[in-house]
Parts: C-alpha cells; sequence; structure tokens
C-alpha cells in the first residue's frame, strides 16, 4: 500500500450493486486528490468518526494500489449530482444513485466537489 501524507483524510461512498456505505482514503497529491484504498465500515462509526463531514474540491486520481468498492470491486465511480455521494460505476450511460433515487446520465468533469453528508 502506498504510503499517504498526513493530510490524508476518508470520505464516504456508496455500493451501486449492494447499497451499502463505504470509506475511501483519500490523499491529497500534486494539486489533486487520490483514491488510495477504499474500505467497508459501519455507518454509525463512519458519522463517529466525522467521514460524513469532509469536503472535497478539485481534481481526482486513483493511486496505483487502489483496490476498489469493497463490496462490488468497481474500480470506477461517479459523483451523484443531487447529493454528491460518490458512488460505483459500471460503465452503464444511464445511472440511479442509490443514496437519493436521483436518476441521469452521466458526462465526464474534469474537477469534482464533493460533500459528506448522511448516509
Amino acid at each position: 500500500m502506498t504510503k499517504l501524507s498526513k493530510k490524508a483524510f476518508a470520505i464516504m461512498a456508496m455500493c451501486e450493486e449492494t447499497k451499502k456505505p463505504f470509506g475511501i482514503t483519500v490523499d491529497p497529491r500534486e494539486g489533486c486528490y487520490a483514491f488510495t484504498w477504499a474500505f467497508k465500515i459501519n455507518p454509525d462509526q463512519a458519522k463517529r468518526e466525522g467521514y460524513d463531514k469532509t469536503h472535497v474540491r478539485g481534481a481526482v486520481m486513483y493511486d496505483a494500489d487502489f483496490n476498489g468498492c469493497p463490496h462490488c470491486g468497481a474500480n470506477q465511480f461517479y459523483i451523484c449530482n443531487r447529493c454528491k455521494k460518490v458512488v460505483c460505476y459500471h460503465g452503464q450511460e444511464y445511472v440511479t444513485c442509490p443514496n437519493c433515487g436521483n436518476s441521469s446520465s452521466l458526462r465526464p468533469a474534469e474537477s469534482v466537489d464533493l460533500s459528506g453528508g448522511g448516509f
């Protein structure tokens, strides 16, 4: 596993297939945010740890050791345009967010604006 900086933190994400939450360790690097590791987590524990209060704004990249979703194995994600939750992506053109139920087609983005929130 890649060594993390002291500025690394966790954000919450949602598995599209299982509808279960999980955490992603994010490490700020060279003007962007690297997704470095994904892990299963209990929603109550995540809230106690403050993972639902983080905010990321900028470009996202994947670390070479990034393991993907711990529930379904996906290694690509989208960000819901309504609730801003990070969600597993499996290549489909039309998606429905498992967190808020919003449905839409996807479009690529050069940077993101992520906020933590409830489950």
